[in-house]
């Protein structure tokens, strides 16, 4: 069987699947961007996506909010599977997936990261998804713009979890009612969607640089002397380290951490996607970055780059990253199919790519004697507005040119 054809374009798969809904309803078309954009997952040169296929202009494109609203079809499949279990559930389903018309899935994980999973899940079911990337922040906006133009655009959403907290509150998810997440961490499981994997933010910095690193953030923050990269949307990072580190265990006020950020802010230099400024600090044009993700530095350690972020500075910050059914889903089954698969058997591949698993029964990720602070995300997501604005207050002290 044919591999997955990934294709890398600049811009393209956007505009061909934005060209789709404006021909569909007219509507102000969703923007893109190929960046990490500071919300999303890992960060990509390019925006880099399979073509969605012209089947997704379907009747709910045209029909209405009620035509967008396809839970009857994710019903109907929970009850054909009622009663099953385990390879025998699985075997159900796929049969059922197989009478649908493919499975198109919008997503913030780097492609280079989603290809192991593309790929496992075609060898096992010989389906292949359609798969569009951007940043978070864009795919959220693209799902709600798609929403209000009354089009269908895709079956799944993979997103960071602010995101998918935010398409659920806007009524955009269906009840993802498995056995999948029987073993999924219980602060990643939610009526709508569950986490896949976690994303750890640790500081790093280049260990040819710098000889003495920092032991604690407040090191880091107010007597690091080397030059130190922030990352442009690490808002979410920010709320729960000032609540829950700076406030709750050192007696700090809002109003100090948040001055204790801009200070450092003034003399660093902001950086526009997780990976980007991982391989700057690797390359020796910042000496340490603040909220690095744990698996890009891992990589990068097992290739023998000189970055480190052992000893860590504690407490580390997980975000989950997670699935969902949209609720205009077109192909429910293979939706179902990819969601379950996800949260089982590609655990041990994101394991062995230096992920950490969302499943609790797949080694990987952070060794638990860190003890790491899970980002609320039901919290947080009340207070987006005020957290992403103080955000970028600290941000802009820089002053500089973003680096994207």
């Amino acid at each position: 069987m044919e591999k997955t054809r990934f294709r890398a374009r600049a811009g393209l798969a956007a505009l061909a699947g934005l060209a789709l809904i404006a021909s569909a309803c007219g509507s102000e078309p969703p923007t893109s961007s190929g960046t990490d954009g500071g919300t999303g997952d890992d960060a990509t040169a390019t925006e880099a996506a399979t073509t969605p296929d012209e089947g997704t202009e379907t009747e709910a494109a045209q029909g209405g909010s009620d035509a967008m609203d396809n839970s009857a079809a994710l019903e109907e499949v929970y009850a054909q599977l009622e009663g099953l279990e385990g390879e025998e559930r699985t075997a159900k389903l796929a049969e059922l997936a197989a009478e649908e018309d493919g499975l198109n899935v919008y997503s913030s994980t780097n492609l280079d990261d989603a290809e192991p999973l593309i790929e496992a899940f075609e060898d096992k079911f010989d389906i292949e998804p359609n798969y569009y990337r951007a940043s978070s922040s864009d795919v959220l906006q693209r799902v709600l713009q798609e929403n209000d133009a009354n089009y269908a655009g895709n079956d799944v959403l993979m997103a960071n979890g602010p995101e998918m907290a935010l398409a659920d509150r806007e009524g955009l998810l269906l009840p993802l009612t498995s056995p999948a997440t029987e073993d999924i961490i219980e602060a990643g499981v939610f009526d709508n969607w569950a986490s896949v994997y976690v994303n750890t933010f640790v500081a790093a910095w280049n260990t040819n640089e710098v000889s003495d690193p920092p032991a604690t953030w407040e090191e880091l923050l107010t007597e690091f002397d080397g030059l130190l990269a922030m990352e442009l949307g690490d808002w979410d990072w920010f709320a729960t380290i000032t609540n829950r580190y700076f406030i709750e265990q050192q007696g700090m006020t809002e109003e100090e951490v948040v001055e204790m950020f801009k200070e450092a802010a003034r003399d660093a230099r902001i950086v526009d996607g997780h990976t980007l400024m991982a391989e700057l600090v690797v390359a020796g044009e910042y000496d340490a970055g603040t909220s690095l993700y744990h698996h890009r530095v891992a990589e990068f350690i097992d290739e023998g780059a000189p970055i480190q972020w052992e000893p860590p500075l504690k407490p580390m910050i997980l975000r989950p990253n997670g699935v969902g059914i949209m609720k205009a889903v077109q192909n429910p089954a293979t939706a179902l199919l990819w969601a379950e698969f996800l949260l089982t058997d590609a655990q041990s591949i994101l394991a062995e790519d230096f992920r950490g698993p969302a499943s609790t029964t797949v080694e990987g990720g952070i060794p638990e004697e860190y003890e790491p602070i899970l980002v609320d995300i039901d919290a947080i997501t009340q207070e987006r507005d005020k957290w992403e604005g103080l955000w970028e207050e600290i941000v802009s002290q820089s002053g500089q040119p973003v680096i994207e």
